[in-house]
Formats: C-alpha cells, structure tokens, sequence
C-alpha cells in the first residue's frame, strides 16, 4: 500500500485507527499505569505528585470514556480521509515536492498550531454549560492517572479532532508530518496524566526550560480546575495570567518531597 492508497475512507481505515490506538493505549498508557502506580517501589513512589492512590472505579471511568474517544475519533478519522482522499485538502505526498525542511517545519507548525487550539479550546471547555455537559467527565478524576490521557466527551473529542482537519486542509502537510504531530500529540497527553513528575528541581524557574509544561502543571489543572490550562507550553498561561499562583512552589514541594528520607521510605 503507498501513502495516497492509505487514506482511503473505508471500514478498513475506521478499524486500522480503533485497533492501533487501542493498542497503543493499553500498551502505554497501561504499561504505565501498572508501573508507576501498581508496582512501583517506594524510591519510584517518591515522585509521585499526589500521594493518594485513584479509587478502582474512577480507573474505570477513565477506560470506559477513552474508549468513546477512540470510537469517535476513528469516525472523524473517515471523515478526514474522505477530505483527503477527495481532493480537498492540501497533503502531499512527496517529499520532494517541498523538501524536508518545509517537512520539519510544519511538523512544528502543527504542534505550536495545537497548542494555541488547544488553550483556547480548554478555556471554552471551562465555561459553565460546556464543563457541566461535557468536560466534567474528563475532571472527574481530581487525581489523574496515564489511563485518564484521553477519556473525554465526544464534544471534547471532536473539538480537538477539528483541528487537524483544519490543518491538513490549510497547510501544506505530507503524512509523516501529520503523523509526527498526532505521536507528540499522544505522548504529552499521557505525560501530563502521569501522576508522576521526573523533570529536574528548578526546571519551572528556568529561563527556557519553564516554556515547556511539567506534569505537574496540568497535574494541578485536575486538583485546582480554573487554572493551567495550557497543553504544551506554558506561554498562553503566561500571557492570559491563568498559571496556578503557586505553581513554582507546588513544583518545588513535590521535587523536596521526592528527596525526603520520609518520603521515600
């Protein structure tokens, strides 16, 4: 099968997407779950951001709606093929038609894109009817765990969807590109409903390395609604005022904690 082939909008397409995801779902998300949360000794369980250990039936709340997520996703993903696949949309297919550099950077392009989408669509999310209908399922766990990363509301799920079908239909994209995107899309969602925080003290303080959102930072998101809405980076939390006041020293405290002789006993 060559790439055009591949975006073909058929059941095949639907199922590829739902078993791939699926299994990178459990692969990941569960492997993790069952390493830092389950099997993790304390030295490991030092890093922890909050001690307290998610009840069973919030685990399964988070499983059971990553499961519409990916259910729904895999219907947008016809949808997105069916643009591609009709002419629609600007992907291309070789590389050589605008080069690799145009390729790295509309990988970039795609991630900086997602984080601004994202922020805003976040803040949406938090307004009143939007939460109480739809987001509420994603905030109710207040101590997330890798299993929570995508267990949205289908109003959530294809409100981030629609980006990509934005993207791919205005800029120019090849599918590496567009693959790229959706994996660090993949793997900082999980890093943000670790639970866990491995980024090094005085990481939040620094000049350059502070841009970049912690686990904590979003950890907090779920303890603290209201505040650190930001996906990737922390630029827009900056600009719009909305980090936690005390998102440096919570970032401290669970670095000092993961020091402590008690904590790691």
């Amino acid at each position: 099968m060559n790439l055009r082939e591949f975006f073909q909008p058929d059941l095949g397409a639907f199922l590829r997407y739902v078993v791939g995801f699926s299994a990178r779902y459990a692969l990941l998300c569960g492997g993790l779950f069952f390493l830092l949360h389950r099997w993790a000794g304390p030295r490991l369980r030092a890093f922890k951001i909050q001690p307290a250990q998610p009840p069973p039936e919030l685990i399964r709340h988070e499983i059971f709606w990553s499961a519409s997520n990916t259910l729904c996703t895999g219907l947008f993903t016809l949808l997105l093929y069916w643009v591609i696949d009709r002419g629609h949309s600007s992907m291309y297919f070789s590389v050589d038609e605008h080069g690799w550099g145009w390729l790295c950077a509309s990988v970039l392009l795609g991630i900086l894109g997602f984080d601004t989408w994202f922020y805003f669509l976040h803040r949406t999310l938090h307004t009143p009817w939007l939460f109480r209908h739809a987001h509420a399922i994603h905030h109710r766990m207040v101590n997330p765990t890798p299993f929570a990363s995508f267990s949205h509301h289908p109003i959530e799920t294809f409100s981030e969807d629609a980006y990509f079908l934005l993207l791919v239909m205005f800029v120019p994209l090849h599918p590496y590109a567009m693959a790229l995107v959706g994996l660090h899309a993949f793997a900082l969602a999980i890093m943000g409903h670790m639970g866990f925080e491995f980024f090094p003290d005085g990481f939040t303080r620094h000049w350059l390395l502070g841009l970049h959102n912690t686990s904590t930072h979003h950890n907090m998101h779920h303890s603290h609604p209201g505040c650190n809405y930001g996906l990737y980076f922390n630029w827009w939390d900056r600009i719009m005022g909305t980090n936690h006041a005390s998102y440096h020293e919570y970032f401290d405290a669970v670095k000092a904690r993961s020091k402590s002789p008690q904590a790691v006993a």
